[in-house]
């Protein structure tokens, strides 16, 4: 799927009807950076901001997530060769082979490997993410398996649980609809809303911090 270069203003409102997720993908041909806000009420109340920077070929980068209620917060850089880094220098070999974020509050995630599979109708393919939970802010390895089953029509399933969903997606590879957990709003029903502060005085999405490289012998 061939998206255009420029920002781009996506909202998503959860199954719950209150919680929403607000994102701005800026895309060039060196690849996209998504700055998103999330807000939950059930079954738990978060307030999660995030950060997501791919390459050219839709690969993960970059990540970072921070919760505002519990102020956990989680930074993670990927190397060229694949290796996820944590904030403290150490490689996090239980993700090694996976090549995108899959940040459970969000959609927005499910772009990066509807884009960077670039599946034909009828294909699929295995995948492994690194699944970042929410609110715990705990990441693990997840195996998944997307099938496009339509021109704007994926399966997700989970290859560790019973989980499967046939996600709906726009022209540019963006979700529309995910059964039971996110529905699209359109630019006329987002709601304005200002930003929720991750400590006092500070309103803003997190900013990549530094470029974190592996400990030497970590």
């Amino acid at each position: 799927m061939r998206v255009e270069a420029g920002l781009h203003e996506i909202s998503w409102i959860d199954a719950s009807g209150i919680g929403h997720d607000d994102v701005t993908v800026t895309l060039t041909p060196d690849g996209c950076v998504a700055v998103g806000h999330v807000t939950a009420f059930e079954p738990d109340r978060y307030e999660v901001y995030y950060r997501v920077e791919c390459d050219a070929h839709w690969r993960t980068r970059y990540v970072s997530v921070a919760e505002t209620l519990t102020r956990r917060s989680i930074e993670l850089d990927v190397s060229a060769e694949g290796q996820w880094i944590d904030d403290h220098g150490d490689v996090l070999s239980g993700l090694l082979g996976a090549a995108d974020v899959d940040i459970a509050a969000t959609p927005f995630t499910n772009a990066l490997p509807v884009h960077r599979l670039d599946l034909e109708v009828g294909e699929s393919a295995e995948i492994v993410t690194a699944w970042i939970d929410v609110p715990a802010l705990h990441v693990h390895a997840d195996p998944q398996r997307y099938t496009r089953l339509a021109p704007l029509l994926y399966r997700y399933e989970s290859l560790d649980s019973e989980f499967a969903r046939d996600i709906v997606v726009d022209d540019e590879g963006f979700v529309v609809d995910y059964p039971g957990l996110f529905h699209r709003l359109r630019p006329a029903e987002s709601p304005v809303r200002p930003p929720i502060p991750l400590d006092p005085g500070r309103r803003s999405a997190p900013a990549r911090r530094r470029r974190i490289t592996p400990r030497e012998g970590g």
